[in-house]
């Protein structure tokens, strides 16, 4: 029973081959618990299933490494960004005659590689059988904020392919902090946040003209917005700018929604008496927005957004001791 069991485990592959074709409830039929039987269900699918990597499936079939490992490759072959990055994992891995811990910490090598790879710019098509294609450009954030800002939907495409576009002038927040302003004045290069997401050099700015109803706003280091200047915006809507100025994006923690695209949120609640003034609001997504702890004195669940005198905007997380006053 020992040695069946062993070799079952220590290679795998004919088990898995087994399994291929039987849907789970099938497999638990044949006696395999629930949790087992999705398993090798999607170990199954994966490398007998249908793949447009046959040749590295192929390869990858071939391994002499227990189940085990495969299950780790598996694992980390899920954090890959594409298919072919996880195809191309497996194969690696499967090849090699390793520790199975040799192989979890190669994985996670590879899958670290792969995070940090420096994006080239290009454009691919990916074609499918049906009518859907996918176009996907990687570019300057400048330039992919542009073509945004004429296409965010399929007939904006068309409309801009038959009828064609000029380039967009700037009408989103550029975030000029005085520092930065000295050094564009002394003909130094600096880069500047616009609150679409995308940033500019300040020789690009000196070249390109302002709309009309564009915007800059002064930021001072420590006390925050100093003033909006503006050629035509209602009065509601300069706080509002002057917020997006300081927090170009979404300041909740890994969070990095453009402010374009945010709510503004009062730091101290409007129904618990916070002003609606420059120095209580600040940006946030929609969903942060949502779960910020608002009431300073309920139990804290997901932390809150608060300024600090030389850090601006801030996230305290539920377990931070709350500051004294003072």
């Amino acid at each position: 029973m020992i040695s069946t069991y062993l070799t079952a485990v220590n290679s795998p592959m004919v088990l898995i081959e087994e399994c291929a074709g039987l849907s789970v409830e099938e497999l638990v039929d044949k006696g395999f618990s629930d949790r087992e039987a999705a398993e090798f269900a999607r170990l199954a699918d994966t490398y007998f299933g249908r793949t447009s990597f046959r040749a590295k499936q192929r390869a990858a079939r071939r391994t002499t490494l227990p189940l085990d490992a495969l299950k780790i490759i598996e694992h980390y072959a899920q954090k890959m960004k594409t298919q072919r990055a996880a195809w191309a994992l497996r194969e690696e891995l499967c090849a090699l005659r390793v520790a199975t811990s040799e192989i979890e910490r190669r994985a996670r090598r590879l899958v670290r590689e792969e995070r940090t790879t420096k994006r080239s710019e290009g454009v691919r098509l990916t074609r499918r059988r049906d009518d859907l294609w996918t176009l996907t450009i990687t570019a300057e954030s400048e330039l992919v904020a542009e073509i945004n800002n004429h296409v965010s939907t399929v007939a904006d495409a068309r409309r801009v392919f038959s009828q064609g576009a000029a380039a967009s002038t700037i009408t989103t927040n550029v975030v000029l902090t005085l520092n930065e302003m000295v050094k564009v004045i002394h003909g130094e290069d600096v880069t500047l946040q616009l609150t679409n997401g995308a940033q500019i050099s300040g020789a690009d700015l000196a070249r390109r003209a302002l709309a009309d109803v564009g915007l800059i706003t002064l930021i001072h280091p420590v006390t925050g917005p100093v003033n909006l200047y503006q050629s035509r915006r209602r009065a509601t809507w300069k706080q509002r700018q002057m917020a997006m100025a300081e927090n170009p994006v979404c300041p909740w923690p890994d969070c990095h929604t453009p402010a374009d695209e945010c709510q503004v949120h009062h730091l101290t609640p409007w129904l618990l008496g916070g002003d609606t003034n420059p120095e209580n609001l600040t940006m946030a997504c929609k969903y942060h927005n949502g779960v910020n702890d608002d009431d300073p004195n309920a139990p804290p669940r997901r932390g809150r957004l608060e300024r600090r005198p030389g850090e601006g905007i801030v996230w305290r997380p539920p377990w931070a001791t709350p500051p004294e006053d003072g």
